[in-house]
């Protein structure tokens, strides 16, 4: 499976993504939630926009499966794991770490710590799947703002038709995601924004021929929670992917539908 790391020059429109649950919020007595559950499910929505575009520093699901053997950066704040090898061999492993900073000026400095670690698996001496364990861990400060953003990922995948070239497969496993936005001015239209983003992805079948509607099908379950301003939330609930880039996000019995391309929510 081909991965991209790509420094996120503007994430800023809605939350995303996170490495680390242990991170301490500020929430309201009892846990009671004071932002409602459609705005947090546009906040969840997002973080899933985060999760399956590869820009956003996760995985590339839609090149499908294939096992990366080299690392490279582009100058321009690229760094991206490159498949070179047609053919591994079953049991190939790659476990490394990236470590890259950019000071653009003064005022903006982006520091990123990423570490990539997954193995070719087979079945009948045939690549079948990949384990892959990501994490990423970036801080960035520009004019006005400071940003962090945490993700891991710890993923299963599995081909639906092994040796077949582009064929679907599956995933399971859980993906955590932490973000945290300060402004130096906070205002009502911009508030300082935290949340925590905990999935446990159920046989989600991708078709990496399909992009961008790349994902079939699955599930998964979740809890959230995070603050905009001085308003908090403690959510859980479940996602169910229709296909089409929506999913429905359900908390308390109370059913939203997502855009997965755009994070909106209705």
């Amino acid at each position: 499976m081909k991965h991209k790391y790509i420094i996120i020059v503007l994430l800023l429109a809605g939350i995303t993504a996170i490495y680390t649950s242990c991170h301490k919020l500020n929430m309201a007595p009892n846990n009671q939630s004071t932002v409602s559950k459609k705005e947090a499910s546009v906040q969840i929505a997002q973080s899933l926009v985060g999760i399956f575009n590869p820009e956003n520093g996760g995985f590339d699901f839609k090149s499908g499966l294939s096992m990366p053997t080299d690392l490279s950066l582009n100058k321009k704040g690229k760094i991206k794991v490159q498949s070179v090898d047609p053919q591994p061999q079953c049991g190939a492993k790659m476990d490394t770490t990236i470590a890259f900073n950019l000071d653009q000026s003064d005022t903006s400095k982006i520091d990123i710590w990423a570490k990539v670690k997954y193995e070719l698996t087979c079945t009948n001496g045939v690549p079948s799947g990949v384990t892959a364990n990501d994490s990423l861990n970036m801080t960035m400060a520009g004019s006005g703002f400071t940003m962090v953003l945490k993700m891991g990922e710890n993923l299963i995948l599995r081909s639906l038709n092994p040796g077949v070239e582009h064929a679907q497969y599956s995933f399971d496993g859980p993906v955590n995601y932490y973000a945290r936005v300060n402004y130096t001015k906070p205002t009502t239209d911009q508030p300082n924004v935290e949340g925590t983003f905990n999935y446990n992805f159920k046989s989600i079948v991708v078709d990496p021929t399909k992009a961008p509607d790349f994902i079939l099908s699955g599930s998964a379950a979740f809890s959230s929670k995070g603050s905009i301003g001085k308003n908090v939330w403690n959510y859980k609930g479940t996602i169910t992917f229709l296909g089409g880039h929506k999913a429905t996000i359900t908390i308390d019995g109370t059913v939203y539908t997502a855009d997965l391309m755009t994070g909106e929510v209705n």
